[in-house]
């Protein structure tokens, strides 16, 4: 399902793109932020729904509300506005606007009065039974290309449960607070890194590469926002046991990965926040394909089980530089990440290295006379973080401390 929404404010954009993506598997959202674009993406290719915000920075968005009615009486329509008296509500129905929404919204009644919409949507553009070309669905492999091509989702498993007492206290809450409990989630920290580097929050200059420094940049409120909305994403918690098991074992990895790097390059007082942040999101990639595949299996798909580990090997890498874009990540933070996967070589960056043996202890492959050169090169105690049994593995030269 394909929905068009026009809004200039790129955190409620990305706000709303989160609960209507998680509402439903298969909605693609086209943001654009003029109503010049909305009209040209529109005349290139209409929507099922659209959702428009009611001023924008080149008109107000009635004008294209009025562009799609001269020829589209039926698509949905769902207005949003800062401006909730009386005339405005009643100019946006007499245009046809199947729904109002007052902004700022709370993100929990957006997916209230969203779900029915899409829900209704999706009803009305289910094929007709006897339309062949619809019933084989398509094959995992070209389904995982297609995929790679749209916004990337990964699965979630923040439950509205653990954010409303949040909610309710946001008063009193601190962005180093928020930071100590949300620290081991990495689709939550993704997504505030994302939010925290777009272009509405970058005046500064400066990449942000740290969950702390994400959650003080948007804010408490915002990023208490931010969390519902994903907490709400009612098909990101994947179903199928066999993926569940899987992203079970990515995320412990990579939060070992994450723990380890941070307790290694504090103990040398580096920034160990960023190298934890690195370590959390170094399994993004495997975490995205596994929810394009559960897309692919309610959309009437099957997979065998040989299929998944070979897809994860063969797309993890692809999704996890594809996500590294899709999230504005810096640099730095690209760099921590890769790293992990990648020996680094012919460099002297010590949380380069960090990140590389941070993987090698979580693999118990420490024991080894490349290992034990960057352990020294980084300037870690080898006897701290090589354990006796292993350092009586290497060869007698290379076991002297």
């Amino acid at each position: 399902m394909d929905i068009l929404l026009l809004d200039g404010d790129l955190l409620a954009a990305e706000l709303i793109d989160t609960v209507l993506t998680g509402a439903m598997a298969g909605v693609r959202v086209r943001h654009v932020t003029t109503v010049t674009d909305a009209k040209a993406l529109w005349a290139k290719q209409s929507a099922q729904m659209v959702l428009c915000d009611w001023q924008l920075s080149d008109g107000p968005g009635l004008e294209l509300v009025k562009f799609i009615r001269a020829t589209d009486q039926l698509t949905p329509i769902v207005m949003m506005s800062a401006r909730t008296d009386r005339d405005t509500v009643i100019a946006a129905a007499r245009h046809g606007i199947k729904n109002f929404i007052a902004k700022p919204f709370d993100v929990s009644m957006l997916q209230r009065r969203i779900l029915p919409l899409l829900e209704t949507v999706a009803a009305n553009s289910e094929p007709v039974a006897d339309e062949p070309e619809n019933l084989d669905p398509p094959c995992l492999d070209t389904w995982l290309e297609a995929a790679l091509e749209e916004k990337l989702q990964l699965p979630s498993d923040l439950e509205p449960a653990t954010i409303l007492p949040l909610l309710l206290k946001k008063d009193e809450l601190s962005a180093v607070e928020l930071t100590r409990l949300w620290k081991a989630e990495a689709v939550l920290s993704a997504k505030l890194l994302n939010l925290a580097n777009s272009a509405s929050f970058t005046r500064r200059g400066k990449p942000i590469a740290r969950l702390d420094e994400a959650i003080t940049t948007l804010g408490v409120n915002t990023s208490l926002s931010c969390a519902m909305a994903l907490s709400l994403d009612i098909t990101a918690s994947l179903r199928d046991p066999r993926l569940v098991e899987q992203c079970r074992l990515y995320l412990t990895m990579a939060e070992q990965i994450a723990t380890v790097a941070w307790a290694m390059a504090s103990s040398i007082a580096l920034d160990g926040l960023s190298c934890y942040t690195a370590g959390l999101l170094s399994r993004a990639g495997e975490l995205a394909v596994l929810r394009a595949m559960q897309n692919f299996i309610v959309q009437g798909g099957e997979i065998n089980d040989a299929e998944i580990p070979a897809m994860l090997t063969k797309w993890g890498p692809r999704y996890g530089n594809r996500l590294k874009l899709q999230w504005k990540l810096p640099l730095p933070v690209r760099e921590l990440m890769g790293a992990i996967h990648i020996a680094p070589t012919h460099t002297t960056q010590r949380t380069l290295l960090i990140m590389h043996l941070a993987a090698l202890k979580v693999g118990s492959r420490l024991n080894t006379p490349e290992a034990l050169r960057m352990l020294r090169q980084s300037g870690l105690e080898v006897e701290k973080w090589l354990p006796t049994e292993e350092n009586e593995s290497l060869p007698p030269d290379e076991a002297e401390a």
